[in-house]
C-alpha cells in the first residue's frame, strides 16, 4: 500500500486470492500463466485430463474434473473466471456461482450478445435478477480490442487484480464487506 510518510511498503506471505478458472484452453492456459506470479491461488478446472500441460508453475492447481461439481470445493472470497470449450456448460456453471455468496467476482469470457442470451436463460429458469445482474461479461474491459489469448489474458489479470484489491482483508474470517 501507498504511504505518504515513507512512500510504498511492500508486504510478503499476503493470503492469497482464490482464483477458479474453468477452461484449459488456449485464453485458460494465458491466463493461468499470467496468474501464476502474482497473489492468487489458482484452481484450473477442465473436464478434459488431456488439457493440462504436464508441468504447471507453483501456486497452481490442475483439476480435471466437472467444473460444477468442482464449484462446491470454493471457499469464500473467490474469484471465478468462466472460459470453457462449451456454451452450455459455460452457462451451467455461471448459473450455479452467481447466487453463491461465495463467489466475490463472475466472469464469463464472450460478448454482450452471449451476456443477453445467458441473461434471459438464467431468468427463465428461475435466477432472481440481483444474481445475474453479478455477471462480468464481457470479461476484461472494453478498453483493448486485441483477441490474442495473452492480451486477453493480461487484460483479465488486470480486472482480478482490481477486484482483490477491493476486497476487504476480512475475507479469511468470513466477513466480506465488498459490494462488488
Amino acid at each position: 500500500p501507498d504511504r505518504p510518510d515513507r512512500g510504498v511498503v511492500e508486504t510478503f506471505g499476503a493470503p492469497a486470492t482464490p482464483v477458479y478458472v474453468c477452461g484449459a484452453g488456449h485464453i485458460g492456459r494465458a491466463l493461468v500463466m499470467a496468474l501464476a506470479p502474482l497473489p492468487f491461488a489458482v484452481t484450473w478446472i477442465d473436464p478434459r485430463p488431456d488439457m493440462f500441460p504436464a508441468h504447471v508453475p507453483a501456486g497452481l492447481s490442475p483439476v480435471a474434473a466437472d467444473p460444477v461439481s468442482a464449484l462446491d470445493a470454493a471457499r469464500a472470497g473467490t474469484l471465478l473466471v468462466v472460459l470453457t470449450h462449451s456454451h452450455p456448460l459455460d452457462l451451467a456453471i455461471v448459473s450455479r456461482a452467481l447466487p453463491d455468496p461465495r463467489f466475490l467476482y463472475v466472469g464469463l469470457i464472450g460478448s454482450a450478445t452471449k451476456r443477453a442470451r445467458f441473461m434471459s436463460r438464467m431468468r427463465e429458469a428461475g435466477l432472481d435478477k440481483a444474481a445475474c445482474a453479478r455477471l462480468v461479461c464481457p470479461i476484461g474491459g472494453q478498453r483493448v480490442r486485441d483477441k490474442h489469448p495473452a492480451v486477453i489474458a493480461a487484460m483479465v489479470t488486470a480486472e482480478l487484480l482490481e477486484r482483490r484489491e477491493r476486497i476487504d482483508t476480512g475475507i479469511s474470517a468470513g466477513t466480506l464487506r465488498d459490494p462488488c
